[in-house]
């Protein structure tokens, strides 16, 4: 009886110890909201541009393999420091592809096809020729700075 408690001993040693522990689970890292600033300036004198007009022309999502167009001409413009900032409604309201949570803000995704998108901008005045600038978004870089020359 001695021998056979020592053989089982160990075993129900193992199988309690186990018990008490939490192993931890790897989760996915959560869907982040994306924006671009757009800085607008004359390369030239340094100064930066007000009432530049800027539009999301297009993206390519990595996702969904899509190239989207805007179907709206929605045009914002630079205010006294040459600035607009394209918020994460402002892009998904575009819609150009971009996956978009429960607020209707577009997001990227922390997986390996879901952590990149390309958004094409026009900026434009009048007596100006458009220039267009692609940003590149990423998952571990969700909020973008761009200074644009213009002129």
């Amino acid at each position: 009886m001695r021998t056979t408690l020592l053989s089982v001993l160990p075993f129900l040693l193992v199988a309690c110890g186990r018990h008490g522990h939490a192993h931890p689970v790897a989760r996915p890292a959560s869907p982040r909201p994306v924006s671009i600033e757009v800085e607008v300036y004359d390369p030239t004198t340094n100064l930066v541009w007000e009432n530049v007009s800027v539009r999301v022309v297009e993206s390519a999502q990595e996702w969904s393999g899509c190239t989207c167009s805007s179907p709206w001409l929605d045009w914002y413009s630079t205010d006294s420091s040459g600035r607009v900032f394209l918020d994460e409604y402002a892009l998904a309201d575009a819609e150009v592809g971009f996956v978009e949570d429960y607020k209707g803000r577009a997001l990227l995704e922390s997986y390996r096809d879901g952590d990149e998108a390309w958004v094409l901008l026009e900026i434009d005045a009048v007596g100006f020729v458009p220039v267009y600038v692609e940003v590149a978004l990423r998952w571990d870089e969700p909020d973008v700075f761009v200074a644009v020359p213009f002129y």
